[in-house]
C-alpha cells in the first residue's frame, strides 16, 4: 500500500501528539525557543518601525475581544495580533535559525500563541503545537533550502508559513482532514523573493510577520470548512516543492553536503522518534546566522591567546560554500564576495571582534550601527582587508575554521563545530544576558520569563505569559 500523501503524514502525526509524548530534550528546546523569541518581543519595543507597524495594526484591526498585543493595553483581530507581535519579534533581530536560511521563531510564536489566547488553550498545548509546526518547517526544508534560494524564494517565510499553519490548527482543534486543508493552504500562501535580499533592499522586514498572518489565515480558512485542500499539495507534479525548489522528485540544483537527489520518504522518515527541531540554533547577534560562530570563534582564539589587532598579518576564515554566496547561491548580494564591506561580510565581523574583544548583542542597538569609538572602527575598517575567506563545498554550515597568522610568523587556529551553536533553555538565558540593557525591567523580567517557561506545563491559559510582554512590572 502507498504511502499517505506528505501533508496527511504530518497531519495525522500533529493530531495525535501529546504533551506525554515528548521527551524532556524537546520540551526543553521548545522553551528555549520561546524564550528566544519572546526576548526579540522585549526588544522589539525600542524599533521605532516596529512601533508604527503596532499602531497601523490596532487602528485596522483594533477589536477589543481579539488577542493581545505586545507592551499595547489594546488587542487586535487573531491575524493582526500575530502580524504586530511577530514585527516586533522580527526587528530585535533575534532570530533563532535552522540550516542557515530559516528562521521560524518570529512567524510560528506570536501565531500560535495569538490562536492559545483566543482558544483558551493551556501551556502543554502550546508546546504540542509548536513541536509539531517547527517538526514540519525542519523536515520540509532541511535538504531543499539552498535550491529554494536557488529558485530566487526566501526559504525562511516560505517554510515556516507551513509550520504555522500547523500549529494555528491544532490549537483551534482542528481534525485531520482539517489539517491537511490547512497545510494546502499554506502552500499557496507562501511567499518572500530574493530580489531585496540581493540587492540590499529591506522587503524581509515584513516577511515573517506576513508569513505569519498568512499561516494563522489558512488555518481560519480551513476551520470555516468551505474549502477542501489537495492531499499532494507538498508533493505534487505542481505542488509546493515543484513551485520553490524546481523538482517535486527530490531533484537537488543545490546543496551544503554537494548531494543532488533526496529520498523523498526520507521527509518524514522516524516523524515522531527522531526531532529535527533539536538541531536549532539561536542569533544573538544583528548579523546573518553564518556570522554568529565565526563572531564567537574569533572571540575565543584572540583572547585564549592574548592577541592584539595591530599584530595581525592575516586571518583566514573557512566556511561553507554557500554561506560566501548570501542569500543565495544563484543570486548572491555581491558576486566579487571575497570584497570587504562594513557591515555586510564576514570579514568586517571577523576584523571587529580581534578589534573590540566582542561584538554587539541584539539588544536594542541598531544593527549597522558604527563602533562608538571611531578609532577602534577604522582599526577593524582597515584589518577586515586582512581577512580571507576560504570556501569548501562540504564544510558543515555554521561550523568555520580560523587562521590567524601574526606579523611573527605564529599561527593560533580553531573550529567551531556547529553543536556549539545547539543550546538549551539554561544555556540561551545565560546567553541573554547581554541583551538585558535593551529591556524594560532588564534581567528580573527575563528571569520571570524564563521561570515562567520553564514551567509552562502548569500554565491553563496564556495569561500569565502575555502579562509578561504588556509592561513591567507586570
Amino acid at each position: 500500500m502507498a504511502e499517505p500523501a506528505i501533508s496527511r503524514q504530518f497531519a495525522r502525526w500533529a493530531q495525535a501528539l501529546r504533551y506525554e509524548d515528548l521527551p524532556p530534550a524537546l520540551v526543553d528546546k521548545t522553551q528555549a525557543l520561546l524564550l528566544h523569541a519572546l526576548t526579540g518581543g522585549l526588544l522589539g519595543a525600542r524599533s521605532r518601525a516596529a512601533q508604527d507597524v503596532v499602531q497601523l495594526t490596532l487602528r485596522e484591526e483594533g477589536r477589543p475581544d481579539g488577542a493581545s498585543v505586545f507592551h499595547s493595553p489594546h488587542k487586535a483581530s487573531r491575524i493582526g495580533a500575530t502580524f504586530a507581535n511577530a514585527e516586533l519579534i522580527h526587528a530585535s533581530f533575534l532570530f533563532d535559525s535552522y540550516r542557515m536560511l530559516t528562521h521560524p521563531g518570529p512567524v510560528l510564536v506570536p501565531a500560535a500563541l495569538a490562536q492559545a489566547e483566543l482558544e483558551g488553550r493551556s501551556g502543554r498545548d502550546l508546546v504540542v503545537a509548536l513541536v509539531a509546526g517547527y517538526e514540519l518547517v525542519c523536515r520540509l526544508a532541511d535538504d531543499f533550502i539552498p535550491s529554494t534560494a536557488a529558485r530566487g524564494f526566501r526559504p525562511s517565510p516560505l517554510y515556516a508559513t507551513l509550520g504555522a499553519a500547523l500549529s494555528c490548527g491544532l490549537l483551534m482543534g482542528l481534525d485531520e482532514d482539517r489539517l491537511v486543508t490547512a497545510i494546502a493552504l499554506a502552500t499557496h500562501f507562501a511567499s518572500g523573493l530574493n530580489e531585496g535580499p540581493r540587492v540590499g533592499a529591506n522587503e524581509l522586514l515584513i516577511h515573517e510577520p506576513q508569513a505569519a498572518r498568512n499561516g494563522v489565515f489558512a488555518a481560519v480558512m480551513a476551520r470555516a470548512g468551505h474549502i477542501k485542500g489537495a492531499e499532494t499539495s507538498i508533493e505534487g507534479r505542481a505542488g509546493f516543492y515543484n513551485a520553490f525548489t524546481g523538482s517535486h522528485t527530490g531533484e537537488l540544483s543545490h546543496s551544503f553536503t554537494g548531494a543532488k537527489q533526496v529520498d523523498m520518504a526520507s521527509i518524514t522518515q522516524g516523524l515522531g522518534q527522531t526531532y529535527k527541531m533539536l538541531g536549532f540554533m539561536f542569533r544573538i547577534y544583528p548579523c546573518p546566522g553564518y556570522n554568529q560562530p565565526v563572531i564567537e570563534l574569533m572571540g575565543e582564539l584572540c583572547q585564549r591567546h592574548a592577541i592584539a589587532a595591530d599584530d595581525i598579518a592575516q586571518v583566514r576564515v573557512h566556511m561553507n560554500t554557500i554561506e560566501t554566496r548570501y542569500p543565495s547561491p544563484a543570486f548572491p548580494r555581491h558576486e566579487d564576495w571575497q570584497q570587504p564591506r562594513v557591515w555586510d561580510s564576514t570579514h568586517y565581523f571577523a576584523a571587529r571582534v580581534a578589534v573590540a574583544g566582542g561584538f554587539p548583542v541584539a539588544n536594542g542597538l541598531p544593527p549597522g550601527a558604527p563602533d562608538s569609538d571611531p578609532a577602534r572602527e577604522t582599526q577593524a575598517r582597515e584589518l577586515m582587508g586582512r581577512v580571507r575567506l576560504v570556501p569548501e563545498e562540504l564544510r558543515p554550515m555554521f561550523s568555520p575554521a580560523i587562521a590567524i597568522e601574526l606579523k611573527n610568523g605564529q599561527v593560533h587556529q580553531g573550529d567551531y563545530p556547529y553543536a556549539r551553536m545547539v543550546w538549551d533553555l539554561r544555556t540561551l538565558r545565560r546567553r541573554l544576558q547581554a541583551c538585558e540593557p535593551g529591556i524594560e525591567g532588564g534581567a528580573a523580567r527575563l528571569d520571570a520569563l524564563t521561570h515562567m517557561l520553564s514551567e509552562a506545563h502548569q500554565l491553563e491559559s496564556m495569561q500569565p505569559l502575555l502579562a509578561l510582554m504588556k509592561s513591567w512590572p507586570a
